[in-house]
């Protein structure tokens, strides 16, 4: 475990940056939010997404669905927790500011667990290598 900007970093795997645009589509019950959000990378065990808004609670239990261009993937219900979420440095203050969160994937089943890898060989700047994805 490193310490990074005051953060205790606590992944186990990196995270690859995506290499397209893929959007989360995020459900919420405490508080109850619905939002659309944009993914910036992703790991087998979970992902960061951009979005304008509220801050989202630690430990917040959600459900999303991934989507990427032209629908070329669609990963429906896939169960996940925030593990943080902070305002963008160097984003101007807005009404709705720019954020960044963390989610850590739910129990996911095997064919979850497959597309997440499958997606992960496909569509990141990864370039098709196996290096922390399985």
């Amino acid at each position: 475990m490193k310490i990074t900007n005051q953060t205790v970093e606590r992944r186990t795997r990196r995270r690859l940056k995506l290499a397209c645009d893929a959007v989360a589509f995020v459900r919420t019950s405490h508080p109850d939010t619905i939002m659309v959000a944009k993914v910036i990378d992703i790991s087998p065990d979970g992902l960061s997404l951009s979005h304008f808004g509220n801050e989202l609670p630690e430990h917040t239990s959600l459900e999303m669905d991934i989507v990427l261009p032209g629908g070329d993937a669609f990963l429906p219900d896939l169960r996940g927790e925030i593990t943080w979420d902070s305002e963008s440095n160097g984003e101007p203050k807005a009404l709705y500011p720019k954020r960044r969160c963390g989610i850590r994937f739910g129990n996911l089943t095997d064919p979850e667990k497959s597309y997440v890898r499958s997606l992960i060989r496909h569509y990141t700047e990864n370039n098709g290598k196996k290096d922390g994805i399985d």
